[in-house]
């Protein structure tokens, strides 16, 4: 039978813990040793280990589960908690305010979230708990977002690195992180701590504060915490010298069968048809229809003007100079645009935790937890930029044009020239702020993102003899998440501003109201020029760009939970010990809304435009587990069964089962064994059944014509899907040889297969493939722009909706090592965890992609992950002196599963290994001092290049990867931790 262990029990346990397993533990590693006998009256306490619902030490369950334990937590003093969680090796590519996922998106309120994705199998297939419950999502995506948690009082994480749907329910696909409470904290514990890095250009500074005491005897506790942390600063990725926009264009050496590659890195690529003064690419001789467009059979060259651009405050014409031109890019382009991607973003995040709980009696123990986080975060987008067919029309007429441009545009009869701008002209490299961008620029948005979490506990748990125990509780957590854009471009009102021209009086206006009809005046407009640098006008600006918190969102969130579970011994047994059981019964709601502003929902602005949204779901389930002892002290010291189900019936798809079986042995004193086999779901979330579709401005080629045309990709819901259902293997071995004293090594493996997946085939391959012949996708795409050169109107959106079309793959190994011996005056720790992927797939509609080492944005399907990544730290103890020196290693990795040299010059992206420091002193009980650096020698992140075809965005975005790669540098970070 299971023991209750007492609190003082525990903590002189994980004093053995933190020895036998410094800063990590796999809580599945090793049995622990006998606790001590508790100290008289001390309050007993159950250990619960979050690979299973069944009270346990934390070292038997048969699912592995990582525990990243306060030492660790203090030792390495992340930002934020969500760092120390995303550096673990079996985490994958996750978003974070302090990495570049998500850093240039306005979507979705999907900026500033602190997201852990288990496996690289996604996001929302990580189950993210708090204190062993669930958490609203933080926007309508499903994510959770654990910068607005609590985290002043979190004693340890559990992380689940195997499918646990069973024990714990839908999501749970990857895994499960859970957030793990001291709701016996007594005293007073704060710190405050700074960071910088080595360019001093991403100052943070973080706060904490809990406080808990006993009343009545120790019957009752009331704790209360804080944090904050605040980073008040963005970087912009002209502020690394190591970034040279080094990207992939088209070879002009290579032909077919010659050995030369068809693609070649080359330094400053950008945009071949677009730059800040703009950039003169086609011109026009028929007279300009009403929306501003050439009429068919009007284009023409422009002559000696074509690629010539507008520089400086007088329009001076000058040679682009791009060379290896490869479609929408080429090499030796101006790279400012490219320049205003985010490599972090401002932001700051603050919680406030309450806790009051009482025992009336064993049998009937009642708490309730209060807690509130909001975090604010800010960030820039793509700029309005326009291209190819979009790039607009000046007249010949414009009195911004120089005269001298004006006049060979008259003697070689053009009415009209076409230039390509990226409407950045008041923006340089000096000016790179979001106060600036929201006041000066025209057409870079900027969002700001208020994300706020309420949420309330009410729990009551007790003994109810036998060796049973229960728990229930009723829990409410709200979101709000309200999101402005600023410096967001009304696409009409920039087409009236640019169309400038002089009236009878000899003032420059817009030709609407100038023109002989009265009908298409607009007593507001006010003309922009946007030929040469720093020439926008601030009454221009202010009329082209949407008014200050008239373009917003507002998501609203809501989720009830209402959970008993019970658990305790059966009345009857085996030979090998008592059968434990846990059951339990869940009800829960989810809900969503999303409101928006008019212009929003008419599609008015370049970006942001936000869709209305209601939804809501709810879902009733019921689990049951059992531990069932076979064999105990005889061929094998010892053999467990474990084995759980749980049926969850949604009301938007219906019933599904999931079920686990494991078998866990203990072979001798120094080998156990274990093994797993589950089904795991994962529901489909409220944006993936609901929304009524995302508009989101973009470009592409339009089929059949070669032309660049600016398009919106429409991204809707799909209330017909129903939920993912995965196949889960893991079998490990751990090994506690007896000849090595406090050396323990654990090796698991383990196989994920996922049917049913949801994805949505993305634009870009939605198009790709419709031009590849696959005719079904073709019916996404609508053609409604203005007529091109094949007589046919142009290519002007891309529908996309999520599916259940696809499947997903994984597998690999978990490993860990660990050795503690003495060695001058104290302790010396030894310690390697790290993960090996040997599978990493996607498959849809008969096409598989390979995603394990494959990271370039031209690998279909995505990015994937570098196949290798360990960490190994070296840590001495003696006394209140700790000092580590660790490295973090990812290994080497490939843009492109297929490519040969054929078809790039270097398909290599490099291993990489960083080094970290770490140093902290105890000067007495109460005040310790601590400091860290990260990075040490400063490793600029490796080169990964993006192919001509990605489209314009991709090369806004920096070429290399955040989420994988540090693009900071050296950080430090010191602070002093006070308790008493």
């Amino acid at each position: 039978m299971h023991k209750l262990v007492s609190s003082s029990a525990v903590s002189r346990g994980a004093l053995v813990i933190a020895l036998l397993f410094p800063a990590i533990g796999h809580a599945q590693i090793a049995s622990p040793p006998a606790s001590p006998p508790a100290d008289e009256g001390a309050a007993e306490e159950t250990i619960i280990v979050t690979g299973s619902r069944i009270t346990a030490s934390g070292y038997t369950a048969p699912t592995p589960v990582t525990v990243v334990g306060e030492e660790l937590i203090n030792r390495d003093s992340k930002p934020t908690i969500g760092d120390t969680i995303r550096e673990l090796p079996a985490v994958g590519a996750s978003a974070s305010p302090n990495n570049t996922r998500g850093a240039g998106n306005i979507v979705a309120g999907v900026t500033g979230l602190e997201t852990i994705n288990l496996r690289n199998l996604g996001v929302t297939r990580t189950l993210v708990l708090f204190d062993g419950q669930r958490v609203v999502q933080s926007n309508v995506t499903g994510q959770v977002d654990i910068g607005t948690m609590p985290t002043a009082l979190v004693q340890r994480i559990d992380v689940v690195t195997a499918g646990a749907s069973a024990a714990w329910g839908s999501d749970a696909v990857s895994g499960v992180v859970n957030l793990v409470l001291n709701k016996k904290f007594d005293g007073i514990k704060a710190s405050v701590e700074a960071a910088d890095t080595y360019a001093f250009d991403r100052f943070s500074y973080r706060a904490q504060l809990a406080m808990g005491t006993g009343f009545a005897d120790d019957r009752g506790r009331v704790i209360v915490a804080g944090n904050l942390f605040d980073a008040p600063s963005e970087v912009f990725a002209n502020q690394r010298s190591w970034n040279k926009y080094r990207q992939l264009v088209n070879n002009p050496a290579f032909a077919v069968g010659n050995g030369q590659p068809r693609l070649i890195h080359a330094d400053n690529v950008n945009l071949s048809g677009a730059t800040t003064g703009g950039l003169i690419v086609g011109g026009c001789r028929l007279a300009l229809t009403a929306t501003g467009a050439c009429p068919t059979g009007g284009a023409t060259s422009p002559g000696s003007l074509l690629g010539q651009q507008f520089v400086g405050q007088n329009a001076q014409l000058a040679p682009f100079g791009a060379t290896n031109v490869s479609g929408q890019v080429a090499a030796n382009a101006e790279t400012l645009q490219g320049s205003l991607n985010n490599l972090a973003i401002r932001y700051r995040t603050a919680s406030l935790f309450g806790l009051l709980s009482y025992d009336f009696a064993d049998w009937f123990k009642v708490s309730l937890q209060l807690n509130y986080g909001t975090t604010f975060s800010r960030n820039n987008s793509v700029p309005f930029i326009r291209i190819g067919a979009q790039a607009p029309q000046i007249r010949v007429d414009n009195p911004f044009l120089p005269t001298a441009v004006a006049q060979q545009m008259q003697a070689q009869g053009l009415t009209s020239i076409q230039v390509g701008t990226t409407n950045i002209n008041n923006v340089n490299g000096g000016t790179l702020d979001y106060n600036y961008f929201a006041s000066n620029a025209v057409g870079v948005p900027v969002a700001t993102t208020d994300r706020t979490l309420k949420r309330g506990v009410l729990a009551v748990e007790g003994d109810i003899g036998g060796g049973w125990s229960y728990n229930a509780y009723y829990q409410r957590g709200e979101v709000t998440v309200f999101q402005t854009t600023e410096s967001n471009v009304i696409i009409a009102n920039y087409n009236k501003a640019i169309d400038a021209v002089r009236n009878p009086a000899g003032q420059i206006v817009c030709r609407v109201n100038a023109d002989s009809s009265t009908t298409n005046d607009d007593a507001a407009c006010r003309p922009l020029n946007i030929l040469g640098t720093g020439v926008a006008q601030q009454d221009a600006i202010r009329y082209v760009n949407v008014v200050p918190g008239a373009n917003f969102q507002r998501q609203e969130l809501v989720q009830n939970v209402a959970a008993f579970s019970a658990q305790g011994a059966l009345p009857f047994g085996l030979a090998a010990g008592d059968i434990n059981m846990a059951l339990g019964a869940e009800y829960r709601t989810e809900q969503g809304t999303i409101t928006n502003d008019p212009g929003a929902a008419a599609r008015i602005y370049s970006v942001a435009n936000f869709p209305s949204f209601a939804g809501k779901y709810n879902v009733k389930e019921g689990f049951v587990e059992v531990d069932v002892p076979i064999i105990k002290d005889g061929i094998v010291d010892g053999l467990n069964l474990n084995a759980a189900a749980r049926i969850t019936d949604y009301s938007t798809s219906g019933s599904v089962t999931t079920w686990k079986f494991g078998l866990t042995s203990d072979v001798n004193d120094w080998l156990r064994v274990r093994g797993t086999v589950s089904r795991d779901i994962r529901a489909p979330n409220l944006n993936e059944l609901f929304s009524t579709g995302l508009s989101t401005l973009s470009s592409a080629v339009s089929p059949g014509t070669n032309t660049t045309v600016s398009i919106f990709t429409f991204a809707s819901g799909n209330a017909a899907l129903t939920p993912e259902v995965a196949r889960t293997y893991s079998a490990g071995i751990v090994l506690r040889p007896a000849f090595l004293s406090r050396f323990n090594f654990s090796l698991d493996y383990y196989s994920i297969n996922l049917k049913e997946a949801i994805v949505s085939v993305g634009s870009n391959d939605v198009l790709n493939r419709c031009n590849a012949g696959e005719t079904a996708f073709c019916s996404q795409l609508v053609f409604a722009g203005p007529i091109g050169s094949n007589g046919q109107p142009l290519l002007s959106q891309i529908n996309t909706a999520p599916l259940n079309i696809a499947s997903l793959k994984t597998s690999g190994l978990d490993y860990q090592a660990d050795w503690t011996f003495p060695a001058f005056n104290g302790d010396i720790q030894l310690r390697m965890l790290g993960n090996y992927i040997f599978t990493l797939q996607q498959e849809q509609l008969g096409t598989t992609v390979n995603l394990a080492g494959n990271i370039g944005p031209d690998n279909p399907g995505g990015t994937g992950f570098p196949r290798a990544r360990f960490t190994f730290s070296t840590t001495y103890n003696n006394e209140g002196l700790s000092l580590t020196a660790q490295t973090r290693f990812i290994g080497a990795a490939k843009l492109h599963a297929t490519w040969t040299s054929v078809d790039v010059d270097d398909n290599t992206v490099p291993a990489i290994a960083y080094v970290d420091l770490r140093g902290s002193y105890q000067f007495n009980d109460a005040i310790q001092l601590f400091a860290t650096v990260d990075n040490l020698l400063n490793k600029a992140p490796p080169n990964v290049a993006a192919g001509p075809t990605q489209g314009q965005t991709s090369y806004y975005f920096t070429a290399t990867s955040g989420i994988i790669y540090d693009a900071l540098g050296r950080q430090y970070r010191a602070g002093v931790r006070f308790k008493f």
